[in-house]
């Protein structure tokens, strides 16, 4: 079938409202097939939203409808899925997902608080800091609870407006941008790599979570940072963070075994237990894609000042003159940082300090 997005209306807010309609123009171009759900003759007012008792009757009622008119769509068959929904609509969108295991990514605009049930990792929100129907503060305790994308638009209410036609313009074109790149996946997530096992792992499955990424060597002079690494793991994986450890043999020859021996030897000495998948490579015609991409969105800035950088800049000014002026992969140890979004926000040579690292790492997963 391709790919399919689902549009689900709000209360009164149709497909034909700009949130929901210019969504669904931006999946449409994209080449998804639209889908229109709709609640039948299920009807409310907005007061209900203060109600908890008539909600959870009026969401169920919606639920079946949705599930009725969705029984003939093969999700199955499609490449990707999105779910596009507003207000009661995030609700019965998670809950349709969960129920009947559609992987699809979601895009909610100004949830209400019934989604925390059913709703997982692999949504982006947006709400409104004056939203009278969901409290901004529960839906931003929600966001950090589910480790989901969120984006708080100013004095916007339910509908993302603030009643200034100029500055509701601008708000859309911030909040279209946005769902364009979720709706693209312009992140990560787009990218699957060769798991230690030797099977095919799909990086959305990290999606919401602060990623370290890292090529590594276990004969390399800066192989000791994995006692650091591993501290910082254990410090922060509780908090939606993980490290992924990709080791590398292109510098120095420094990681000539097999994957199996390599994490045999990681475990053994530094008593690792982050991720660590198969061997790659990430300069050059075998590049990996992913290395590929985390190289373009963050080039090579500079080792620094300390003992090793000069130790490094003289060794790589004698092995590779012009190293400077590449975004190649200098050596072992190199460190990508992205965030619960999946955007690359910083790169740590390996002369960096390890407390600059953690500074940053910090600074995310308590964000």
């Amino acid at each position: 079938m391709g790919k399919i997005a689902v549009i689900f209306p709000g209360m009164g807010y149709t497909k034909d409202r700009p949130l929901l309609y210019y969504a669904g123009r931006i999946a449409k171009s994209c080449g998804y097939e639209l889908i229109f759900a709709g609640y039948g003759d299920v009807s409310w007012d907005k007061e209900v939203l203060r109600d908890h008792e008539k909600m959870t009757l009026i969401l169920k009622k919606c639920i079946d409808s949705v599930e009725e008119q969705l029984a003939d769509t093969d999700f199955a068959a499609s490449t990707d899925i999105v779910f596009i929904a507003k207000s009661i609509g995030t609700v019965v969108a998670a809950a349709v997902a969960k129920r009947h295991g559609i992987n699809a990514r979601h895009i909610f605009f100004t949830p209400i608080e019934q989604f925390r049930d059913f709703t997982d990792e692999n949504a982006v929100v947006f709400y409104g800091g004056k939203d009278p129907y969901a409290d901004p503060k529960a839906i931003e305790q929600i966001c950090r609870d589910k480790n989901l994308e969120a984006y708080l638009i100013e004095d916007a209410n339910h509908s993302l407006e603030v009643n200034d036609v100029i500055k509701d313009i601008e708000n859309l074109a911030y909040v279209m941008r946005k769902v364009s790149d979720k709706i693209n996946d312009r992140s990560i997530y787009k990218f699957s790599v060769i798991a230690r096992d030797g099977s095919l792992e799909s990086l959305s499955g990290y999606r919401g979570r602060v990623l370290l990424i890292i090529n590594s060597a276990t004969g390399c002079g800066f192989t000791p940072q994995y006692e650091a690494l591993e501290r910082i793991y254990r410090n922060y994986k509780g908090l939606g963070f993980e490290i992924l450890d990709f080791p590398c043999n292109q510098f120095g020859r420094q990681a000539p075994g097999t994957s199996a021996e390599i994490h045999s030897f990681c475990t053994s000495r530094y008593d690792i237990s982050f991720p660590q998948f198969q061997k790659l490579e990430v300069n050059g015609p075998n590049e990996s894609e992913l290395f590929g991409y985390l190289k373009s969105r963050q080039g090579f800035k500079g080792f620094g000042d300390s003992v090793e950088a000069s130790f490094m800049k003289k060794k790589l000014r004698q092995e590779s003159p012009g190293y400077e002026n590449t975004p190649d992969i200098k050596w072992n140890f190199t460190k990508f940082l992205v965030d619960r979004a999946g955007n690359v926000t910083e790169r740590f040579e390996p002369t960096e300090s390890m407390d600059k690292v953690e500074t940053a790492i910090r600074q995310l997963v308590e964000k």
